[in-house]
C-alpha cells in the first residue's frame, strides 16, 4: 500500500563532507516499505523546487523494533548536489514533511534456509540503496564492494559490518581508500584471487557507467543480478513517463524506473 502522509523530523545531520542522515517518523511508510523501495520527497513548502525528490530508504524501523525510540521511523542518507537537496539540509527537529510511499518494486532475496553467497556492489550514494538489503539477508554470506572517487564518498561501511558482511572491500578512483580504481575493477581483482568462491545473487546500484562494466564484467557467469536504477523522476507512480529505461523485454521495451522498477534483472537493461 501507498501512501500520500506527513512525517516528522526526528533529526538532520551531516555525516561526512557532503553527506548527511535524515530520520523521520513516519509509522505508515515505515510498516510497510521493502529492499529496494523509495519515497517521493516534498522539500519544500514552497514551489521552488516544484517536484518532489526520490529517495531510496537506507533503514526502516516496524512498529514491532525492540528500540521504542525508534519505532515507525525511516533513515535516509542523502547527498548534497543542487538546490532540492540544500533545502533538505535546512530541515529540523520537529518540522513537517510531505511524503509519497513506498514506490516501486522490491528486491527478490534469496531463500532461507539455505545460505548463499551474495555480492553487493556500491557506488557513491547508491551503496545507501542495498543496506536494507543486506539487513535483510542476514544469515547468507555477504561480500560487499563500497566505491567513490575519494574517501570522503565512502559511505556505510560500519554499518554492513554490524550487519553481519563476511567482506568488505573499497575502492577510490584517487587511492585515498582502499584500492585505486573503480568498485568493478576491485570486484574483478578479487573474483579473480577467489575463484572458489562462486557468486550466486549479486545486487548493485550506482552512476551508469559502472552499472554498464558490471554488466560486461559478469556477462558469462551464471549468478542472478539485481540492479536499482537511479533516475531524474516528474511523478514517481508511472504517470509521467519521465523515466523510461529500453529494455530487451519484446513486449514492453520501454519501462518506467518508478513503476515497473527501481529494480531491474541486469541483463534485461539495453545499454546504450
Amino acid at each position: 500500500m501507498t501512501f500520500q502522509t506527513d512525517g516528522i523530523v526526528v533529526r538532520n545531520q551531516r555525516i561526512k563532507s557532503l553527506y548527511f542522515a535524515l530520520t523521520i517518523h513516519c509509522p505508515p511508510i515505515a510498516e510497510e516499505v521493502r529492499p529496494g523501495q523509495f519515497v517521493m520527497l516534498k522539500v519544500s513548502k514552497d514551489r521552488s523546487p516544484l517536484l518532489r525528490r526520490p529517495f531510496s530508504i537506507y533503514r526502516s524501523y516496524r512498529l514491532d523494533h525492540p528500540e521504542r525510540r525508534k519505532r515507525g521511523s525511516l533513515l535516509i542518507v542523502y547527498k548534497k548536489v543542487g538546490r532540492g537537496t540544500q533545502k533538505m539540509t535546512e530541515f529540523r527537529s520537529g518540522q513537517k514533511v510531505d511524503l509519497i510511499g513506498p514506490l516501486g518494486n522490491r528486491f527478490s532475496l534469496p531463500p532461507f534456509p539455505s545460505s548463499k553467497n551474495i555480492i553487493l556492489v556500491g557506488g557513491g550514494v547508491g551503496i545507501v540503496t542495498l543496506y536494507s538489503l543486506a539487513e535483510a539477508a542476514r544469515g547468507h554470506k555477504l561480500f560487499v564492494f563500497i566505491g567513490g572517487r575519494t574517501a570522503k564518498d565512502i559511505l556505510c561501511e560500519e554499518d554492513f559490518r554490524n550487519a553481519g558482511a563476511s567482506k568488505i572491500l573499497i575502492a577510490t578512483e584517487d587511492g585515498s581508500q582502499g584500492h585505486q580504481g573503480t568498485v568493478i575493477d576491485l570486484f574483478l581483482s578479487w573474483q579473480k584471487g577467489h575463484n572458489k568462491i562462486e557468486p550466486e545473487y549479486i545486487y548493485s546500484c550506482g552512476p551508469v557507467e559502472m552499472l554498464k562494466a558490471l554488466a560486461n564484467a559478469i556477462e558469462s557467469q551464471k549468478a542472478l543480478c539485481q540492479i536499482s536504477l537511479e533516475a531524474r523522476m516528474g511523478c514517481g507512480f508511472g504517470a509521467c513517463w519521465g523515466c523510461v529505461v529500453k529494455t530487451n523485454d519484446p513486449k514492453k521495451p520501454y519501462q518506467r524506473v518508478c513503476k515497473e522498477g527501481p529494480v531491474f534483472n541486469l541483463r534485461d537493461i539495453v545499454w546504450e
